[in-house]
């Protein structure tokens, strides 16, 4: 079976994660990466000498690229010629615009979690709705902080069932490079409902969810605080067994140190992750309650590339690459080396 050929539209904090995970599957060929200028990550990518074909965004754009040391290999449209299917990280509003070149050259594509609802056929989460995906030509990935929620959720609903979620999400102001929107003394409340809770019960229709959300000053992750009401009654020892066979979650334990999201972001840097970037969801083991039917639990999301997984995930289910949810998860994980104890 001849390789799966991606290309990644946007490559910024997310486009070169997901350009780094797409390169590790071993079924699909990464065949470029696309931008109009020459950022920190497009700088970078030109230094290390990484290799991955650099396409220029537009025509227009070309001269500006080579003014900044790259080698040009050629146009979006030169691109969309080469590849089955783009992962789309533009920033939010380009990808529905570019969708029309896409289309144009019958390319499949994700897009991220920023773009505007009704740009992909349906929202996508790998534990929730793959089989509806499947086969699709175009996928709106679920945000970072709606994945993190989705992964727990659904790895409690597949086991015992989920009725409704109540969350409350701490928001990091920014990305780490993000200095223009800092430094802020305040913390920033937003109207309730938050977008992350429709989005989960866009995926899971049968779970009513409501989310409120408070903005600190905060660069390393988001930190999240959810109430789920099961079906049936169950324990804490239960809720750990559920989390330790779900791969992309990740326990952490107080006890042993973790007492912040900056420490578990402190100690993948130590670990020698790059970027210090986990695809796991850190959860932690004292933070997790349970009374009957009521579980409580708080978890980190590492923003920056939780949803690199997703991404491929959507790849392997537009392209019929796997038909089973479980078998494609698993190839992703096997490729990104998750599911290790970190």
């Amino acid at each position: 079976m001849s390789k799966v050929k991606v290309g990644v539209v946007g490559f910024g904090t997310i486009g070169e994660r997901i350009a780094d995970g797409l390169a590790a599957q071993e079924d699909m060929e990464l065949v470029g990466v696309c931008d109009v200028a020459v950022s920190l990550p497009v700088k970078a990518l030109i230094v290390s000498g990484k290799g991955y074909p650099l396409y220029c965004g537009t025509p227009d754009k070309v001269k500006d690229l080579e003014a900044g040391g790259a080698t040009v290999a050629g146009t979006l449209d030169d691109l969309l010629k080469q590849v089955d299917m783009v992962c789309d990280a533009t920033a939010p509003g380009v990808g529905a615009k570019l969708k029309e070149q896409y289309e144009a050259h019958g390319v499949k594509a994700t897009f991220q979690g920023g773009e505007k609802i009704g740009t992909g056929d349906l929202q996508f989460h790998s534990l929730a709705n793959y089989d509806k995906a499947y086969g699709k030509d175009y996928l709106h990935i679920l945000s970072c902080n709606t994945t993190g929620m989705a992964r727990c959720i659904n790895s409690i609903d597949r086991a015992i069932g989920v009725e409704r979620v109540n969350a409350m999400i701490i928001r990091r102001a920014a990305d780490v490079a993000e200095t223009h929107k800092g430094p802020v003394d305040a913390a920033i409340v937003q109207k309730v409902p938050s977008h992350q809770c429709e989005d989960i019960m866009a995926v899971s229709p049968h779970i009513k969810a409501l989310s409120v959300v408070v903005t600190l000053p905060i660069t390393h992750g988001h930190v999240q605080t959810l109430q789920v009401h099961c079906k049936q009654d169950t324990s804490k020892e239960q809720i750990l067994e559920i989390f330790g066979q779900n791969p992309r979650l990740q326990i952490f334990r107080i006890e042993d140190g973790f007492l912040s999201n900056s420490h578990i972001f402190d100690y993948c840097r130590d670990l020698g992750l790059p970027r210090a970037d986990m695809y796991e969801c850190p959860v932690w083991d004292e933070m997790i309650h349970v009374e009957g039917r009521e579980v409580w639990f708080t978890q980190m999301i590492p923003q920056e590339s939780i949803v690199i997984p997703e991404n491929v995930d959507g790849v392997r289910a537009a392209m019929k690459m796997q038909d089973d949810y479980a078998d494609a998860i698993a190839e992703t994980n096997k490729y990104l080396k998750m599911g290790g104890k970190v």
